[in-house]
């Protein structure tokens, strides 16, 4: 184990601590059994001093004791949190249509609302294209709206990266600056929380790099190449995944927003509503999250993504007030999530 975190009074530190660490209501796991690198994250909610640990096993040419992480999908809760944050500013509300928010916005799209978008139910299409395409903010628009649309607006769920992307959109017309510059400069850095992003957070010194794969030419890639596919990502990704952050980040993120010290309670508690069954009965959508009921961990809130060569997940155990995180390569986080919620049944 290379690295510990943890936040008192407000302070982030780090140090080498030992694996016996207690926690509540958690037997301590045993992370690094075997080869596979990853980082694991578990944090604690009780009291007023959260507790974040960050473990870091081995990563091949990887040197930072807090590498930056290709977080994936988890970046649909990230771009949630920044659209509720302009809500409770006063710049709309979750039932604006789109065509208040955007211009030209087809007839078919007029009536899309941000509660649809942040749903996944307002039935655009699931993309406009691969993650490393270099497309700019208006192309991609224009790409999504003559589109057509895959169900009628509001009816159905169909989880669409593109509409994630989309709420990026209205992020920067919205606010008038960047995605990443709304986020970093009103969301996260007064309350003195990590930056996430893209370029503006990027450092290729503390990026995690990719095995050596077929996909890389057998090269080791770092996350601008691999997942962006250049020094900065496009808009078939931008606000729907591939921001980068640590594993502290995004916790004390998480934290922060389920503290309600970011948006209004309110808006916490619609975002953590099971808005939208997504197809089987035991999973909903909220906004930017993953409802579930465990028989065994009761109310589980999260979100997983990954793009065959990086990965990450995220969950929170709501009854027992315990957050955990996993990053690695390929699906080595999904499999050491499941290890994790083995281990704590």
């Amino acid at each position: 184990m290379k690295a510990f975190a943890m936040l008192a009074g407000g302070a982030l530190c780090f140090g080498m601590v030992s694996a016996s660490v207690d926690k509540p209501d958690m037997r301590t796991p045993s992370r690094f059994a075997g080869e596979t690198p990853l980082i694991i994250g578990h944090a604690t909610s009780m009291g007023a001093a959260p507790v974040i640990e960050i473990e870091v096993s081995s990563f091949p040419g990887v040197e930072a004791s807090d590498p930056l992480i290709d977080i994936g999908s988890l970046t649909k809760f990230v771009t949630a949190v920044t659209v509720l944050k302009l809500i409770d500013q006063g710049a709309f509300t979750l039932q604006s249509p789109i065509s208040d928010l955007l211009d030209d916005v087809p007839e078919d799209k007029q009536d899309i609302t941000v509660h649809d978008l942040l749903t996944h139910s307002s039935g655009l299409v699931a993309s406009t294209g691969r993650d490393e395409e270099a497309l700019g903010r208006d192309a991609f628009l224009e790409r999504l709206m003559a589109a057509p649309l895959m169900h009628p607006v509001g009816q159905e769920y169909l989880y669409s990266n593109a509409g994630y992307s989309l709420l990026a959109a209205i992020i920067e017309v919205q606010s008038g600056t960047s995605y990443e510059g709304y986020l970093n400069d009103t969301v996260l850095r007064p309350l003195g929380l990590q930056p996430i992003g893209y370029r503006s957070v990027y450092d290729d010194n503390r990026s995690l790099r990719t095995l050596r794969r077929i996909e890389t030419l057998f090269r080791q890639q770092t996350i601008a190449e691999a997942s962006w596919g250049g020094a900065s990502p496009g808009w078939n990704l931008i606000g729907n995944g591939g921001a980068v952050t640590t594993a502290e980040g995004f916790l004390l993120l998480w934290l922060a927003f389920y503290a309600g010290e970011i948006v209004s309670p309110s808006l916490v508690d619609a975002a953590l509503t099971a808005h939208v069954d997504e197809g089987d009965g035991n999973t909903f959508y909220g906004y930017g999250i993953v409802v579930e009921h465990s028989d065994d961990l009761g109310t589980l809130y999260w979100h997983d993504g990954g793009n065959d060569l990086f990965s990450a997940e995220w969950r929170y155990l709501a009854d027992r007030q315990v957050a955990l995180f996993t990053a690695g390569h390929g699906e080595d986080a999904f499999e050491a999530m499941e290890d994790l919620l083995k281990q704590v049944r």
